[in-house]
C-alpha cells in the first residue's frame, strides 16, 4: 500500500515535467547582416566611419612619406661618408619615427573599431530587441543568425517579422 502511494505521488509530481518536455520546439532564423544594412540611419554611420578611416589613412600616408624622405636623406649622408656619430643619430631618428608610425597604425585601428562599436551599438540593440520581441510573440525557442548556420531548412525565416517590428519596409 505504501509503495502504491509513493508511485502515485511520484507520477503526480512528474506529470507536469513530462508535459512541458513534449512542447514543440520552434526554430527561426534571420539574416542579421542584411537587416542591419537596411536600417534607417546606418548609411550615416557608414559615412562617418569611412570619413574617419580616410582621415586616419591620410595621416598615416603623410607619416610614411616623411619617413621615406628621412630615409633618403640618411642614404645620401651615408653615401657622402658622413661620420658614424651623425649616422647613428639619424638611424635613431629613423627608428623612433618608424615606431611612431607603427604606434599610430595600431592606435588608429583601435580608434576606428571603438568608433564603429559606439555608432553601431544603438542599431544592434534595436535589432536584438526586435528579435526578442518576435521570439516571444511567436513562441520561438531559438532564433539563429543565418551567417553562422550551414543548414536551416526546418526553421522559419523571421526577417519580415523583425523588419516589421523595426518599421522597415
Amino acid at each position: 500500500m505504501k509503495r502504491l502511494f509513493i508511485i502515485i505521488v511520484l507520477a503526480a509530481l512528474l506529470c507536469p515535467f513530462a508535459a512541458s518536455a513534449q512542447q514543440k520546439v520552434k526554430f527561426g532564423h534571420i539574416d542579421y547582416g542584411e537587416i542591419i544594412k537596411i536600417m534607417p540611419g546606418i548609411d550615416t554611420v557608414q559615412k562617418v566611419i569611412a570619413d574617419m578611416q580616410a582621415e586616419l589613412q591620410a595621416t598615416g600616408e603623410e607619416m610614411a612619406k616623411e619617413f621615406q624622405k628621412k630615409q633618403e636623406e640618411y642614404q645620401q649622408l651615408a653615401n657622402k661618408g658622413t661620420s658614424a656619430a651623425v649616422l647613428k643619430i639619424k638611424e635613431d631618428e629613423l627608428t623612433n619615427m618608424y615606431k611612431r608610425i607603427q604606434d599610430f597604425s595600431q592606435s588608429a585601428e583601435q580608434d576606428l573599431q571603438a568608433k564603429q562599436l559606439e555608432l553601431l551599438k544603438p542599431f544592434q540593440e534595436k535589432i536584438l530587441d526586435a528579435i526578442k520581441a518576435v521570439g516571444k510573440e511567436h513562441n520561438f525557442t531559438y532564433i539563429f543568425d543565418t551567417s553562422t548556420l550551414t543548414y536551416y531548412e526546418q526553421g522559419e525565416d523571421v526577417s519580415a517579422k523583425v523588419k516589421q517590428k523595426l518599421g522597415i519596409k
